[in-house]
């Protein structure tokens, strides 16, 4: 059995949070959140995991906010979404084939950085999601494992 492809709900504005499906397990926010915007994020998206945020964004949350998005089991993770296109896709996709690809590297024995480096040169992600994609479930093809939006 394969991997699937990774889907993350990449959201520009905080207006867009009310209106996103309980079902959303990987978040995008492109703008930057007010503690307001990430305690109603959790509450709009319960099953949320995976929350990226731009840079800028991520370094100025508090310490306040990042033990509580721990505290509710959400992966905070630092980086963009180079070459999305929000008018065209409300998601930002992980391809399978990335997916494969850090496994075989994995399973070659190569170290973090060595999979980091490799994997940004193949595809634009940051090396903060890279790190997150190899330790998650999202490697594992088990059915009773489920995978974040897999399509």
């Amino acid at each position: 059995m394969g991997l699937g492809s990774v889907r993350i709900r990449v959201v520009t504005s905080r207006d867009e949070i009310s209106g996103m499906g309980a079902e959303e397990k990987a978040v995008h926010l492109a703008f930057r959140p007010s503690d307001r915007d990430l305690f109603s994020l959790v509450k709009t998206c319960p099953g949320i995991e995976l929350l990226q945020l731009p840079a800028s964004s991520y370094e100025g949350l508090s310490k306040f906010i990042r033990m509580y998005l721990a505290s509710s089991g959400i992966h905070l993770v630092k980086g963009d979404v180079s070459g999305h296109w929000h008018d065209l896709n409300n998601y930002f996709v992980i391809p399978a084939y990335v997916l494969e690809k850090i496994n075989e590297l994995k399973v070659q024995g190569r170290t973090d950085e060595e999979i980091i480096g490799e994997i940004t040169h193949i595809r634009k992600i940051s090396p903060d999601m890279i790190l997150h994609l190899l330790h998650s479930s999202f490697l594992t093809s088990s059915p009773e494992r489920p995978r974040m939006n897999k399509i």
